[in-house]
Parts: structure tokens; sequence; C-alpha cells
């Protein structure tokens, strides 16, 4: 233990040039018109060790993005959001009140839950570091990682790359994203 803790401290203290990573956001938009604002809004999320990317897979089953809907929309209204058959469903209002691109951009960072539309919050909600959500990366998500260090199975907070088990892989991965205070 007392060798994991020494390592940890290194590792905190130079954070290691890892491998770059990466976040690819599940959605399905409609449209050449709409994957194009969409994709610029990735980008702009993006940075050159972390870019952010469309996951339009079928597996990836995220929310579908349209341009237009099946009744009007109130003129006030830039978007809106249902649910159809399961499927979480966005329509944008084309005579919007906002440009298209502030809207797609508006309902990319509800969806990801980011407090500010920029690279640094992109990185802290998608790298999966912040374990507890309150948008930073500290030590009470380190605390998290480390309570669940050496154990097993799925979900388990700390568990960054998702391999089932919480080690020394997660703790490497914490580092790239914490800084000291």
């Amino acid at each position: 233990m007392k060798r994991l803790t020494l390592w940890l401290c290194a590792a905190l203290t130079f954070a290691s040039a890892q491998a770059a990573s990466f976040a690819s956001v599940p959605l399905r938009p409609e449209g050449e018109a709409l994957r194009r604002e969409v994709l610029s809004a990735l980008a702009a999320l993006s940075a050159s060790d972390f870019p952010v990317t469309l996951d339009e897979s079928a597996q990836a089953a995220g929310s579908v993005l349209v341009l237009g809907g099946s009744v009007p929309f109130n003129p006030d209204e830039s978007s809106r959001t249902l649910t159809v058959g399961g499927v979480r469903r966005t329509e944008f209002n084309p005579q919007g009140p906002v440009p298209l691109a502030e809207a797609v951009r508006a309902e990319i960072g509800s969806l990801l839950g980011l407090s500010e539309f920029t690279p640094q919050a992109a990185r802290r909600k998608l790298s999966g570091a912040d374990i507890n959500g309150d948008g930073k990366v500290d030590l009470s998500d380190l605390a998290l990682l480390m309570g669940n260090y050496g154990k097993t199975g799925g979900g388990l907070p700390g568990d960054l790359n998702r391999d089932g088990r919480v080690d020394e892989s997660d703790i490497r991965l914490f580092t790239d994203e914490y800084r000291i205070p």
C-alpha cells in the first residue's frame, strides 16, 4: 500500500503524458445541415489532446436531432424535446428566435450537462475523472476512486476506462485531468 501511495503522489504531482483521450457523443442528427452544425459544435468542445467526436453508430442509441417538427412551433421556441417510442427526439425550429448553431450548442450543452460550452468543461465532464459530477476534478473525486481501488464489477465509481476494475490504469487517467490547486 505504501508503494501505491508513493506512486499516486508522484503521478498527481507530475501528471503523466499518456496517450490522448477522447470522447464520442452519441447523437443522431438527421439531414446534412443539422449534421454540419452538430460537428461544428463538437469541434468547439474539442482540444488537440481531447477530441470530442460524433458517434452516429446504430448501437450508440443517442438522441435524434431533427430540423423542423411534426407540429408547428411557438415562434419563441428554439427547440423542443420529446420522447417517441422510448427515443429522445429534439426538434429544432427552423425559424426560431436564435440561429440554428446557437440552438444546437445549447441543446448539446444541456445533453452533456456542461456548465459552460468550452473544451475545458467538456473534458471535465466527459473524461470521467469528475466522478462525483460536481463539475470539478478534485480530491473528492480521488477519494471516490481510491475507495473503490482494487474492486471489480460493473459501474464502479472510479472505473474510468470502464474495464470492470478500478486499478492503476484508472489512476493514470485521473492524473491526466487532475491539477493541483
